[in-house]
């Protein structure tokens, strides 16, 4: 799982959500890429206008080749959201791993599962 949080601009929630929501240009862009299974969206906080948003991948490395061929596109959606759309913070909070259990013959230990 990758793992961000957002701090959204005054007004501009609706924007946010439909930017990340089921149909929204950050899935679209995502789903291009092999191995992404899903984003679950969630606000953390409504009087700080705080999103947690965490993107599912079938394996670490997945996403990494998605960063590497969509590099150019993945920084248009950057500044998209930050410099002239609804962001007005965003925070890395990490990548977490788990590891399919022993024996699965497909398991190298580097597994991104939904928690």
């Amino acid at each position: 799982m990758v793992d961000y949080r957002y701090w959204v601009a005054d007004g501009r929630r609706a924007d946010f959500e439909t930017i990340f929501g089921s149909d929204g240009i950050w899935q679209e862009l995502l789903s291009r890429g092999a191995g992404y299974l899903a984003t679950e969206v969630r606000c953390e906080s409504v009087l700080e206008r705080r999103y947690r948003v965490r993107d599912f991948w079938s394996w670490h490395r997945d996403f990494e080749i998605f960063r590497k061929r969509f590099a150019v596109e993945y920084a248009k959606f950057e500044s998209l959201i930050s410099a002239e759309g609804p962001v007005e913070r965003e925070e890395f909070v990490g990548a977490y791993y788990e590891e399919l259990p022993r024996g699965d013959k497909d398991s190298e230990g580097d597994e991104l599962v939904p928690g």
